[in-house]
């Protein structure tokens, strides 16, 4: 993958040709979902992540009410990994896997609250992701209660998310912030945030 580290005022943006792979625009999505899917003051326990994102450990330790979670992150770069360990604040602990996420989640045994799938090849999610098995795998690891999320960027893969999650899930929502298309599940309507 190709990308750059560019620094504004703030903070540090990992940046690909056509997307933000960390800060910037896509630290604001990801605030703003947390916004309307009313996560702030939620207690995670433990939660996943599919594409290291230092923006997503900062908002889930902003947010959440203590006991701070601990974090799987599973990444396929390992010079991304690298990267973001070096230039930004991880505030959460976590115990990174580098690799394919859809041949590394078969290998885990743990169940967690949170599962947060922001893995990109620019703006296009990797194929070996877009698969019922991933879905599957995704399903498997989420706790009774606990909450997956999607980001999507193309229509057409948001698609194709749509229609493997409910097949696996029974609530699922979807919310936008565009170029962003959110997508939530969880086991059941009662377990989900309103009013999505």
């Amino acid at each position: 993958m190709k990308y750059r580290l560019h620094r504004t005022r703030k903070e540090w943006i990992v940046v690909g040709e056509r997307v933000h792979y960390v800060g910037g625009n896509l630290r604001i999505a990801w605030e703003e979902a947390f916004l309307a899917y009313g996560l702030e003051g939620r207690q995670w326990g433990t939660v996943l992540l599919v594409g290291m994102g230092a923006s997503l450990m900062q908002i889930i330790a902003q947010t959440a009410t203590p006991p701070l979670p601990q974090v799987t992150v599973l990444e396929i770069d390992a010079d991304m990994l690298a990267l973001q360990q070096a230039h930004y604040t991880l505030p959460l602990t976590y115990f990174p896997h580098i690799g394919d996420a859809a041949s590394t989640l078969p290998t885990l045994s743990q169940k967690y609250d949170g599962i947060f799938v922001d893995a990109f090849q620019e703006d296009t999610i990797p194929a070996s992701l877009l698969s019922s098995s991933f879905v599957e795998e995704l399903h498997r690891h989420l706790s009774p209660t606990g909450l997956l999320f999607w980001n999507v960027l193309l229509s057409a893969e948001a698609k194709v998310v749509g229609e493997l999650l409910r097949k696996a899930f029974t609530a699922v929502r979807q919310w936008r912030y565009p170029p962003h298309i959110f997508w939530a599940a969880a086991h059941d309507e009662v377990t989900f945030p309103l009013p999505f």
